[in-house]
């Protein structure tokens, strides 16, 4: 196992009593970058998305590309 996945383990068993527990449980408006430093922002870049699917030909690459920074996006919670 990970020291990183025993520390989790730990820290959502024992996390009640640590110090500091307002610190784990943020949302994710609180820890999301400023907007000019959010990356997902930015407009998708197609050497990028060549990079990320070399299978694919430039259009669906570019495709599938925004199509993940979207999934990214949702996941962290910051909207469309």
């Amino acid at each position: 196992m990970h020291p990183l996945d025993l520390f989790d383990r730990f820290r959502r068993w024992f996390g009640w009593a640590l110090p500091g527990r307002q610190s784990w449980d943020r949302k994710p408006e609180q820890v999301a970058p400023e907007r000019p430093d959010d990356w997902l922002l930015e407009p998708p870049s197609l050497e990028e998305a060549r990079l990320l699917f070399p299978q694919l030909d430039e259009e669906r690459a570019l495709l599938r590309y925004q199509q993940l920074r979207l999934e990214m996006r949702e996941r962290d919670g910051r909207g469309f």
